[in-house]
C-alpha cells in the first residue's frame, strides 16, 4: 500500500496492538501479585465486596465488554476500560513494602512491552508490508515524506488481510467519505442489519437509525468534525428482525494532505444488554428505597476503631432528623430512654469487642420528643485477619405494630373475661383434640371440672361420644375448615345441645347451649298443632302486635281454614284476617271485635267472611288474647265455626214470623199452583220427554239387530253413543222426577233400620257388578237406626253407597265402611267411608249442587243428581250433610238427622 493514510493506519494499528498487549499483561501482573503475596488478598477482601458483587449481578455483560475493549480499543468503549481490574490489583499491592512491589511491577511491565512489540512486528506489521513491498519503510517508526503523501490517493481500499482483521472484530466497522457516501462495512454489519453490502454502501447506516436519535448523532458528528477528534454517542439502530438495539458509536475523522476531512472511520458496539442491566439495577435500587420507606427500616454503620456512626436517610427520618444527618455514637445511644442507655451501650461494646450479634426491641425518643418503638439488630464485620473493622445493622420503627399488639392484648383480656362469664358453654380444642380452654358454664353443662380435662384428649375423656354424630361433625369441621352447626342428644346426660363448631389453624372452638327445654316445648307444640289441625272449626292465631299499626298478622291456620276458605297456609301466614273480608263484612260483629282488640278482651261475634272464590261464609268467631309468663300479651287465638246454613235458616224463620198469617195463605195458594205445575211438569217429563227417548233407544237397538252386519265399525260406534246418550238423558229425567217428588210427597216419620238399608244397597251393587265380589270389603255397623221417611233414607243410603262403590272401582281392593259416632254436642253422625278416588276439598262447596260433577264422565259415569238428592232429603229431616276427602285417598260422607228424629229413636 502506497498511501499516506494506509501507512498512518498501520502505524496506529501497531500502537494500538502494543497498548492492547500492555492491557492484557497488566491483569496478569495483578493476578501474579495477588496470588503470590498475602497482602493484596487481604486488601481485596476488605475492599467493599457487596458493591462489587452487586455491580457484577447488575451488569452480567460487563466482563465481556471489558474483554472487547482490551482486544479492540477502537470499538468505542472508554480507553481505560481494560485497566480497571489491573488498577485495583496494583492499588491493592501497594499495601506490601513499597520497594518490593515497585520493582516487581516494573520488571513485569517491561517484559510485557517487549513481548507485545515483538509480536506486533512479526505477526501483524510484517505480513501487511509484504502485501505492498514497493513501499516498505525503513523501520517500524520510519517517517513518511510529504512528497509520497501528496502522490498517494486519499484512501485505498483495505486489503484482504485487513478485511479479515475487521471481520474478526466483535464490533461493526464502517468507512464513510466526507460527502456521506459509505465505502466499507465489515461482515458484522451485514449480519446485524440483514442488508446486502451493495445496498448498505448505497444508502449507509443512517436510514436504520432511530428517528429520535438522528438529531443527536448529527450534532456530535458536526462537533467532532469541527474539533477534528473522535466523536462518541449512544443511539439505537434497527436490527434485521426490526428490533432497535442500543449502540455505542465511535468515529474518527481522517484528513488528506491539505488538512481537509476526507474520510470517517467508525465502529458500533452493541451495549443494549448493558443499558437494560443498568435500568434494571436502578429499578431494583428504587424498589429497595421504597421498601425501606414502607417498612420504616433504616440502616447504620459504626467504623472501627474510630467508632464513627453513620445513619441512612430513612434512619434519620425515623428519628425526625433531616436526611444526611450524622450523629455521634453517644448521641445515637442517647435517643434511647435513660433507663435503657447503659444496656444498649453494653450491646454495642460486646459486639465491637467480641463480635457478639444482638437484637432487641426498646422504646426511643426522637429529636422532636416523639416516643417510638424500634427493633434494633447489629453485627460485626471482620477483615481477612479476623479483626472487627465495622459494626453494621438496622433500626425498624415498629410503633404501629407495638400499638396493635397492645390493642390485641387488651382485646384478648376482654375476650377471655367475656367467654368466662357468658351463659353458654365454650371450649377450645387444639389440633390434637386436647382441651386448651373451658369456661365456667361449660363445666356446669358437661358436669366436669376444667382442671380435670384441660390438656387432655376429648375422645379419651368422653368416650361415649366416639362414633356419634357429635364426633363426626367435629371432625368434619376440622377437615373441611368450615363452620358446622347442629343439634344432638347427649345420652349420658339425657340433654339436647345446640352446637356451633368454628375451625381454625390451631384447632376448633366449640360453642354449645342446652336446648333440652326447647325440644320439649317443640314436641308439645307439634302435638297441639296436630290436634288443632284435626278440628272441624277454623283456628287462626295472630300476633299481638298489629301489622302496619292496625291489623295483627296471621302466624298460624289449621287445616279447616284451608278447607272452608280455599286459601292455602302460604297465602294466609304473614297476611292479616282482612284477607277474608268483603263488601258485607262491616257490621255490628266486626265493630265488637275491633273494640275488644283495643281493650285486650275476649269477644264472640258473628261476621260475614268470604272464601277465595268469593262465596259468602257466615262465621261465629270466638277471639281470646294469649299472654306469656310475664303477663305480656303475645298473640290472639280465634276459633271460627261455619254457621252459614244456620244463619240462613234463622233469617228465614225471622222473615216468616214477621208476616206469618199472610204468608201462610200466600204460601198455600202458591203451593197449590206449584204442585199443579209440578204435577204437569212431571207428567210431561214422564210421557212427553221419555217417549222420544224410548223411541231413540228402541230403534237404535233394532237398527243394530237388523242391519248390524252392514253397518261399519264407525257406525256401530255412533249408535252406541246415541244409546248411551239416551240412557243418560233417561237417568237425568229420573233424577229430576225424584227431586220433584221429594218436594211434593208427604213426609212420614217412622223408625228406619239403616244397617239393613245399607246391606240392601250393597246387594244391588253386587248384582250389577258380580265380578267385583272378591275385590271389595264392605263393613256395615250393626244397629244403625234412625227416625224418618224410610223411602227417603233408603235413597240416601243408596246414593252414598252407590257413589262409594263407583269411585272404588279402580282400586285393587275396595274398602267401604258404614257406621256412626257421637259428636261433641251428643248428636249421632252417620258416615259412609271408602278408599276410592277422593276429591280436592277446595271444590267441596260444589259437591251437593244439582248436575255438579268433580270428575269427568270419561273417568266415572253419573248424572250429578245423586248428592243433590241426598242433601235435599237430609235437610227435610232437619239435619246436615258434609264430606272430607283427599285426592286418591278416599272420601267420607257424614250426615245427621234432626234432634226430633233422634228423640223418636
Amino acid at each position: 500500500m502506497k498511501s499516506l493514510e494506509l501507512q498512518t493506519f498501520l502505524t496506529g494499528l501497531r500502537s494500538r496492538l502494543l497498548f492492547m498487549a500492555l492491557l492484557g499483561m497488566l491483569p496478569l501482573l495483578a493476578f501474579v501479585i495477588f496470588t503470590a503475596l498475602p497482602g493484596p488478598q487481604k486488601a481485596l477482601q476488605d475492599a467493599e465486596p457487596p458493591l462489587l458483587a452487586s455491580a457484577m449481578q447488575a451488569a452480567p455483560g460487563s466482563q465481556k465488554a471489558t474483554e472487547t475493549a482490551v482486544r479492540a480499543p477502537d470499538a468505542g468503549l472508554p480507553a481505560d476500560a481494560g485497566l480497571r481490574l489491573s488498577r485495583d490489583a496494583v492499588t491493592l499491592s501497594a499495601q506490601r513494602p513499597l520497594g518490593q512491589s515497585i520493582m516487581l511491577i516494573l520488571a513485569l511491565a517491561a517484559l510485557g512491552l517487549l513481548m507485545a512489540r515483538w509480536a506486533s512486528e512479526k505477526f501483524i506489521l510484517a505480513p501487511l508490508r509484504r502485501l505492498d513491498p514497493a513501499r516498505e519503510p525503513a523501520g517500524p517508526d520510519a517517517d513518511v515524506s510529504k512528497e509520497s503523501a501528496q502522490d498517494a490517493p486519499a484512501f485505498a481500499p483495505p486489503s484482504h488481510a485487513l478485511h479479515q482483521v475487521a471481520d474478526a472484530m466483535p464490533q461493526i466497522a464502517w468507512v464513510m467519505q466526507a460527502d456521506g457516501q459509505h465505502t466499507y462495512f465489515n461482515q458484522g454489519w451485514t449480519a446485524y442489519s440483514g442488508l446486502a453490502l451493495d445496498e448498505s454502501l448505497g444508502h449507509g447506516w443512517t436510514r436504520l437509525l432511530h428517528q429520535e436519535d438522528s438529531l443527536a448523532v448529527s450534532r456530535h458528528r458536526e462537533q467532532a468534525s469541527q474539533r477534528g477528534d473522535v466523536y462518541e454517542v449512544e443511539h439505537r439502530i434497527r436490527r434485521a428482525d426490526g428490533v432497535y438495539r442500543w449502540m455505542l458509536s465511535r468515529a474518527l475523522p481522517l484528513t488528506d494532505a491539505n488538512g481537509q476531512k476526507s474520510q470517517w472511520l467508525g465502529t458500533f458496539t452493541d451495549i443494549d444488554d448493558l443499558k437494560q442491566a443498568a435500568a434494571l439495577q436502578e429499578k431494583s435500587l428504587s424498589i429497595i428505597r421504597i421498601a425501606g420507606k414502607v417498612a420504616h427500616l433504616g440502616g447504620w454503620t459504626i467504623e472501627m476503631p474510630e467508632k464513627i456512626l453513620t445513619w441512612s436517610d430513612e434512619n434519620c427520618l425515623i428519628h425526625d432528623l433531616p436526611p444526611g444527618y450524622q450523629p455521634s455514637l453517644e448521641e445515637g445511644i442517647n435517643y434511647f430512654l435513660p433507663e435503657h442507655q447503659a444496656m444498649v451501650a453494653r450491646y454495642v461494646e460486646a459486639c465491637a469487642q467480641d463480635g457478639t450479634p444482638y437484637e432487641f426491641v426498646l422504646p426511643k425518643m426522637t429529636a422532636k420528643g416523639r416516643r417510638i418503638w424500634v427493633r434494633s439488630i447489629g453485627e460485626a464485620v471482620r477483615d481477612a485477619d479476623g479483626q472487627i473493622i465495622r459494626l453494621q445493622g438496622a433500626f425498624q420503627d415498629i410503633s404501629e405494630q407495638k400499638a396493635a399488639e397492645e390493642r390485641m392484648q387488651a382485646l384478648e383480656v376482654r375476650l377471655v373475661t367475656t367467654l368466662k362469664t357468658i351463659t353458654d358453654g365454650f371450649c377450645l380444642l387444639d389440633t390434637d383434640w386436647n382441651f386448651t380452654f373451658v369456661n365456667g358454664q361449660a363445666e356446669t353443662m358437661i358436669q366436669r371440672r376444667r382442671e380435670d380435662i384441660l390438656g387432655k384428649n376429648i375422645w379419651q375423656e368422653f368416650p361415649e361420644i366416639v362414633g356419634t354424630p357429635m364426633e363426626l361433625e367435629y371432625r368434619k369441621a376440622a377437615l373441611e375448615q368450615r363452620t358446622i352447626h347442629f343439634e344432638t342428644l347427649y345420652p349420658s346426660l339425657n340433654t339436647w345441645f345446640e352446637i356451633h363448631v368454628y375451625p381454625s389453624d390451631t384447632g376448633v372452638a366449640i360453642y354449645f347451649q342446652n336446648v333440652t327445654q326447647r325440644h320439649l316445648d317443640q314436641a308439645q307444640l307439634r302435638l297441639l298443632e296436630t290436634a288443632v289441625s284435626r278440628l272441624n272449626d277454623i283456628v287462626i292465631i295472630t300476633s299481638a302486635k298489629p301489622l302496619n299499626g292496625r291489623v295483627p298478622e296471621i302466624v298460624f291456620v289449621n287445616d279447616a281454614f284451608e278447607r272452608y276458605t280455599g286459601y292455602s297456609r302460604a297465602e294466609a301466614i304473614g297476611n292479616t284476617p282482612k284477607l277474608l273480608f268483603g263488601p258485607k263484612s262491616q257490621g255490628e260483629g266486626l265493630a265488637r271485635i275491633q273494640a275488644a282488640l283495643k281493650n285486650w278482651e275476649p269477644v264472640r261475634a258473628e261476621v260475614i267472611s268470604y272464601t277465595k272464590g268469593g262465596d259468602e261464609l257466615w262465621l261465629e268467631i270466638d277471639i281470646a288474647p294469649l299472654t306469656d309468663e310475664a303477663g305480656t300479651f303475645t298473640h290472639w287465638v280465634s276459633v271460627q265455626r261455619d254457621i252459614t246454613e244456620r244463619k240462613r235458616q234463622r233469617e228465614e224463620i225471622i222473615s216468616l214470623n214477621s208476616a206469618l198469617e199472610e204468608r201462610v195463605q200466600l204460601r198455600t195458594s202458591q203451593m197449590k199452583v206449584a204442585n199443579t205445575e209440578l204435577a204437569s211438569f212431571s207428567y210431561s217429563v214422564s210421557h212427553d220427554l221419555r217417549s222420544p227417548l224410548n223411541t231413540i233407544h228402541a230403534f237404535s237397538h233394532l237398527l243394530i239387530k237388523s242391519e248390524g252386519d252392514r253397518i261399519s265399525p264407525k257406525g256401530h260406534h255412533y249408535l252406541s253413543r246415541i244409546i248411551a246418550a239416551a240412557k243418560q238423558m233417561g237417568e237425568l229425567i229420573d233424577g229430576l222426577l225424584t227431586l220433584a217428588h221429594l218436594s211434593r210427597e208427604q213426609f212420614k216419620c217412622e223408625p228406619v233400620n239403616l244397617s239393613a238399608t245399607a246391606r240392601e244397597s250393597v246387594r244391588d251393587c253386587l248384582e250389577q257388578e258380580p265380578e267385583r265380589k272378591s275385590q271389595a270389603e264392605v263393613h256395615i255397623q250393626d244397629g244403625l237406626s234412625a227416625c224418618g221417611d224410610s223411602r227417603l233414607l233408603s235413597a240416601v243410603m243408596h246414593n252414598l253407597i252407590g257413589n262409594a262403590w263407583k269411585f272404588t272401582s279402580r282400586q285393587p281392593l275396595a274398602r267401604i265402611e258404614v257406621g256412626s259416632h257421637l259428636d261433641a254436642d251428643g248428636d249421632t253422625v252417620f258416615f259412609v267411608r271408602d278408599n276410592g278416588a277422593g276429591f280436592d276439598m277446595a271444590f267441596a262447596h260444589k259437591l251437593f249442587g244439582t248436575f255438579e260433577r268433580l270428575h269427568s264422565p270419561g273417568e266415572f259415569s253419573g248424572s250429578g243428581i245423586g248428592l243433590a238428592t241426598v242433601k235435599r232429603i237430609i235437610e227435610r229431616h232437619g239435619g246436615r250433610v258434609w264430606a272430607q276427602s283427599q285426592p286418591n285417598e278416599g272420601a267420607t260422607f257424614y250426615f245427621t238427622l234432626g234432634r226430633m228424629m233422634e228423640s223418636v229413636t
